[in-house]
């Protein structure tokens, strides 16, 4: 517990303090105020009794008599002041646990965009998509719930403590039969520790299992393939049912389980104290009381403490993956130099493998400013991993990456990136309208580029009715969000533009409106294409052929055609004479 105490201190700072420092006043004045009642059932065999003894002090010095209406006064003061603590500790650990969320939720989205982009990648989908929507609310429940534990046992020393000062003799005795029940208290805190990460590893297995699903129920719908898979998601989805029973059985069931102990403890020392030891009766019912207000938080403990130890396999999975994201947080080199756009990029000799798969093999390139470039060849031969490092987002693990004769390492990559503008193979689509869908939110809107844009790119009619396009655009065809990220990269005011496929999923005659977009665009910015489809980079100024991570030949489209190499028979096969 002691170390996600100090995650949660790392989070919320001071307010933590504060808010126990509250908390434990409460607990004080309650106790107090409870003590009070003492003086009002006195009598002689009780004067020798510290507690009283104390009580008699503090109204001395205050000269105040110790009248009965005095000592109610004071007693429903204290019970007024406490019920003001109370509710102002409501207010502010409600204040804290709902901006702790929102930290932790920010904190986390954060962490991860700045994350290094070859780490990102390597992270589970499902697992992200859990602990971002499901993991991290158990993990705030759990502050709550934590917060209420110590609320109940702060209450509960201080009575022990009143109970100990009155008769430490009867509070030994307490302690001594109270040992059973804190070895069981052991116990099941351990089952409800195990079935907790039990149930978050299920609930990650079957998160992921669901995304799939998902992402690929127009196949599975179209070929009928969702039965043969059913068997296996209901496994994952009964598993997480039993590991939830489990832990909701444990969690339910010690909350009874320790009331008869506690009234066997007390009738034990009302019999051993009265009967055999001859003890006051008045004070042996006084002490009786506090120990049962003991023994009720206590118990009340047991309750908000199962649920917090219910979380453990969520906040080890959210703090882990968030030290993971620290740990591999990315250095954009905030106070570099500015990038320079007029130089020429250069790849020297540059080498990249995914796992032990070579992606490149020291290949160089030069791109000269405003100039448009393409890179062609097999899939897989490594042209996207290439459009990738001249975005920054991925390292060389060989070789160099420099405008001119500056290495990208001295660059700010923050202002480097501002400047890029990426239509991904992958099409970027928000659950936005149009407008937000190209201007990203911007406050500030040039309609009149906007507009221009829209038009340009064949998105006016999508426009016009105002649609505002679902989950990862499907109420779109292939075609319009390719062309809703090409009409975003356009807005920008981008310096280089990597167009990744662009037109892969446009038909022939917005296929010839994008190239003429991207012909306007020429000479005003670098540009860089991948493509399958030849006649899409005709008019480039130099083309890159790849295959199996090397750089085979290069030269402008005529020159290539002639060579009677790689792209020769790339064009043979698309028909090209």
């Amino acid at each position: 517990m002691i170390k996600y105490i100090k995650k949660y201190y790392n989070f919320l700072g001071k307010k933590i303090i504060v808010l126990l420092i509250i908390m434990q006043t409460g607990a004080l004045i309650e106790g107090f105020g409870i003590s009070l009642i003492l003086p009002i059932i006195q009598n002689e065999e009780l004067e020798d009794n510290r507690l009283l003894q104390t009580i008699n002090w503090l109204f001395d010095l205050i000269n105040l008599d110790q009248s009965l209406l005095n000592l109610l006064i004071v007693l429903i003061l204290f019970f007024v002041l406490r019920a003001i603590i109370l509710i102002f500790q409501s207010w502010f650990q409600a204040a804290i646990i709902s901006s702790n969320l929102i930290y932790m939720r920010k904190n986390l989205i954060d962490s991860l965009i700045l994350s290094d982009y070859k780490f990102i990648n390597s992270l589970n989908r499902g697992t992200l998509s859990n602990v971002l929507n499901n993991e991290i609310e158990r993990v705030n429940f759990a502050l709550d719930q934590l917060l209420a534990f110590i609320v109940s046992l702060s209450t509960a020393l201080v009575y022990l403590l009143i109970a100990f000062v009155i008769s430490p003799v009867v509070t030994i005795f307490l302690v001594i039969f109270a040992i059973p029940i804190a070895i069981i208290m052991i116990k099941l805190n351990k089952i409800t520790t195990k079935s907790s990460q039990d149930l978050t590893k299920g609930s990650n297995k079957q998160q992921n299992f669901i995304l799939e699903i998902i992402e690929n129920i127009k196949y599975l719908k179209s070929t009928g393939q969702y039965l043969s898979i059913s068997k296996k998601i209901n496994i994952e989805i009964k598993k997480v049912g039993k590991a939830f029973r489990k832990l909701k059985f444990v969690q339910s069931s010690s909350t009874f389980l320790f009331e008869p102990f506690i009234v066997i403890i007390m009738a034990s020392l009302i019999y051993y104290f009265t009967e055999i030891r001859k003890s006051n009766i008045i004070e042996i019912l006084f002490l009786l009381f506090i120990f049962r207000q003991a023994a009720i938080n206590i118990v009340a403990t047991q309750a908000p403490y199962r649920k917090f130890i219910s979380s453990v396999g969520s906040m080890e999975i959210y703090f882990k993956l968030l030290d993971s994201l620290y740990s591999h947080s990315e250095n954009e080199n905030l106070n570099g130099d500015e990038p320079n756009f007029d130089s020429v990029l250069k790849l020297r000799n540059v080498s990249y493998k995914y796992d032990n798969n070579i992606a490149l093999d020291n290949i160089s390139i030069e791109i000269k400013p405003k100039t448009t470039i393409a890179f062609v060849g097999p899939s897989g031969s490594g042209k996207s991993t290439t459009a990738n490092i001249l975005s920054s987002l991925l390292k060389p693990d060989k070789g160099e990456f420099s405008l001119d004769d500056k290495s990208i390492n001295e660059i700010n990559l923050s202002k480097y990136r501002e400047k890029i503008g990426y239509v991904t193979q992958e099409t970027v689509v928000f659950n936005a309208s149009v407008e937000e869908n190209i201007s990203l939110w911007s406050k500030k809107i040039n309609y009149k580029k906007l507009d221009k844009i829209i038009d340009e790119t064949g998105l006016s009619k999508l426009f016009k009715n105002n649609k505002n396009i679902n989950d990862a655009g499907n109420n779109l065809s292939g075609g319009e969000r390719q062309r809703l990220s090409l009409a975003r990269e356009l807005y920008r005011d981008s310096e280089i533009l990597i167009m990744d496929e662009a037109t892969s999923s446009v038909d022939s005659i917005l296929e010839s409106q994008i190239e003429k977009i991207i012909s306007n665009e020429k000479n005003m910015k670098t540009i860089i294409l991948i493509a399958h489809r030849l006649s899409t980079i005709k008019s480039a100024d130099v083309i890159y052929v790849f295959d199996n991570g090397k750089i085979v030949e290069y030269g402008n489209f005529d020159e290539l055609i002639k060579n009677n190499g790689l792209f020769t028979n790339l064009a043979k096969k698309q028909n090209f004479n």
